[in-house]
């Protein structure tokens, strides 16, 4: 028999207790995965980076002599494409060459670029 003052817990104080609970365990498990949202985006601007390094240096010396707009793909580097476009500019032989790297990140497409310019005063000729 409970004497007076040592009543338990009543059954509406127990629910609000596991509803709290509950609560709390979802924004934390909410915010886990914002993180590991937050991870994996950063990685893949990482990536794109290097890409981004190791096509600039291809056009620069191994196809230094390649002037036409051209993409494809990173064969080690499923669902990253590249994407090179020249444009002209007022300086007579002078190129502005455009090298995007693209991925999708979220089910939305992501994109980082870098801007070269670039003397070719035999392009366009």
């Amino acid at each position: 028999m409970n004497r007076p003052g040592e009543q338990g817990f009543m059954l509406l104080e127990v629910l609000l207790a596991a509803f709290l609970l509950a609560a709390g365990l979802l924004v934390l498990i909410e915010g886990l995965g914002q993180c590991i949202a937050a991870a994996r985006s950063v990685q893949n601007y990482a990536v794109a980076e290097v890409l981004l390094a190791n096509k600039s240096y291809e056009f620069r010396v191994e196809r230094a002599q390649s002037y036409d707009d051209d993409e494809g793909e990173f064969p080690d580097y499923p669902g990253f494409e590249w994407r090179r476009e020249f444009e002209s500019t007022e300086v007579e032989g002078l190129w502005k060459q455009i090298i995007m790297v693209r991925w999708t990140e979220r089910n939305r497409p992501a994109l980082d670029s870098i801007v070269e310019y670039r003397y070719l005063p035999e392009k366009g000729q």
